[in-house]
């Protein structure tokens, strides 16, 4: 059964409905809910399901997914508890604005509208969709920025599942454009010297 997609123009006025693998064919920009957790030194990282059929084994969007038919941003909310066992509500995140994400790779031509929060992670007991996810890295937040200006070949995560060492590079990253990643490390910078500033 086809799940249908809102599709929408430059402007983010709504123009119809699609099929999820029409868009992705033929490049529709289309909404999506990202949810980042971070604590004060960290970032965590999806790891995808190798069962996935976009980018399989890769890191990715703590969680993520796209905004269905009739849905909105509170509704694309489900998403962190279907992929990480974690029940969290709109009120509980942090908004960092709707960002263009768009990736392209051969037949594949991804056009989003990503409406994108952080959360700061409290320590919650991660139950993970093993058919979403495979595992949860946590990183270094300055050696991940490393990592994406280049200055930096690769970094350690830690599971958040067993413990043990995940090897992450840019190639085992989904391919964001520079763009948004740019946009998710000033937004996570900006969201704690505000928290800092306000516990001052």
């Amino acid at each position: 059964m086809s799940e249908f997609i809102t599709v929408v123009d430059r402007t983010r006025k709504r123009i119809g409905l699609k099929p999820r693998s029409d868009v992705h064919r033929d490049g529709d920009w289309h909404e999506t809910f990202h949810c980042w957790m971070i604590d004060p030194t960290h970032l965590y990282l999806q790891l995808r399901s190798e069962t996935k059929q976009d980018f399989p084994g890769l890191f990715d969007i703590t969680a993520a997914g796209h905004l269905t038919a009739g849905e909105t941003v509170r509704d694309g909310v489900r998403e962190i508890q279907e992929e990480l066992g974690i029940e969290l509500s709109l009120e509980q995140l942090h908004p960092l604005g709707v960002f263009e994400d768009v990736i392209e790779t051969g037949a594949f031509l991804d056009r989003e509208f990503a409406h994108t929060y952080v959360y700061p992670y409290a320590g919650e007991a991660f139950a993970l969709d093993v058919d979403e996810v495979a595992d949860v890295g946590k990183v270094d937040f300055e050696a991940f920025v490393a990592l994406l200006d280049g200055s930096r070949e690769q970094i350690e995560a830690t599971s958040v599942v067993t413990g043990k060492t995940l090897r992450v590079t840019k190639e085992t990253l989904v391919p964001h454009p520079d763009t948004y990643w740019n946009q998710v490390v000033e937004g996570v910078r900006t969201f704690w010297e505000k928290a800092e500033g306000h516990d001052d």
